[in-house]
């Protein structure tokens, strides 16, 4: 995907591509926000940094997914700056490992695990914890917001007219190309979505697609296909099932024929997130049956 640089709201830009990375320039001082996939999409940032005639001071990372903070270690060290994120993500910002052995159940990840979009080359020496509320990094003024769902301590960053909100919503492009959404907590998303017409932002840069000019509309078709998979879940559950069988059900829904298992494992994760979200409204349970792990409707 070709890379954009776009000023949204005076001061701030966005770099958009594969994963988009977040620029808050003030008086010649730089918030870089995410770092994208690697190494290359960091030298990328930095190198529009300075074409704005500014310095790199900070860089927030939204959430430890690594796709977002996989040039965080190389940009940090490269500019020597400080990283800052919520405490949680900020475990598998440092600990890259962390990702695929989450994927895999806490296990040695098999290799389909270790490219470069589930397991970051590198990652980040340290972290200053970040706690939701405005506060001043590098002297610029800033509203962390919590924003999680997708991720279990996911931010966004207010600055000024902006807001830079991570993977809290899709485009309409991935909602169709992948119609199972990546998602840690259910629950706490769809609260998220929920509250997000309250913020008074007039930009908005999500972490994929393009920025925004308005967010309620993408929310509540977000919400919409979260709603959708945990109804889904819950229709699978005629009969006692499985976690991958209630998955196979749910991709047939989509049309949905996995070519790779990182790309299942992701999927499964949302069930498992939609069947949490069941058990929390007591709307299903979960039972051993014969050394088999199965869920049914209460």
């Amino acid at each position: 995907m070709a890379t954009q640089w776009r000023e949204v709201g005076g001061g701030n830009f966005a770099l958009t591509g594969g994963s988009n990375i977040g620029v808050i320039v003030r008086e010649g001082r730089a918030v870089i926000v995410d770092a994208g996939l690697d190494k290359d999409a960091a030298k990328k940032a930095l190198r529009a940094v300075a074409d704005v005639g500014a310095q790199a001071a900070a860089l927030v990372i939204t959430h430890g997914h690594a796709d977002h903070f996989g040039g965080a270690g190389w940009l940090a060290q490269q500019a020597g700056i400080p990283v800052y994120a919520p405490p949680l993500e900020a475990v598998f910002a440092i600990q890259p490992l962390l990702e695929p052995l989450f994927l895999y159940g806490g296990a040695a990840p098999i290799a389909e695990l270790q490219g470069k979009f589930t397991l970051a080359r590198q990652g980040v020496e340290t972290s200053v914890p970040l706690g939701p509320g405005a506060q001043e990094i590098a002297g610029i003024r800033l509203e962390i917001i919590p924003l999680p769902g997708h991720a279990p301590q996911q931010i966004g960053i207010g600055a000024g007219e902006t807001c830079y909100c991570g993977d809290v919503i899709f485009p309409e492009e991935t909602l169709k190309r992948h119609p199972i959404l990546f998602c840690a907590d259910m629950d706490a998303w769809l609260s998220t979505l929920e509250r997000l017409h309250t913020l008074s932002y007039t930009w908005y840069v999500p972490g994929h697609g393009e920025p925004l000019l308005g967010i309620a509309p993408l929310a509540e078709r977000n919400a919409a296909r979260l709603r959708e998979i945990r109804a889904w879940v819950w229709e699978s559950l005629t009969t006692p099932q499985e976690a991958h069988s209630i998955l196979r059900d749910i991709a047939a829904r989509y049309g949905i024929t996995f070519v790779a298992p990182q790309f299942f494992l992701l999927a499964l994760t949302t069930i498992h997130a939609a069947l949490t979200s069941l058990q929390t409204a007591g709307e299903a349970v979960v039972e051993m049956n014969e050394n088999r792990m199965v869920w049914r409707r209460t």
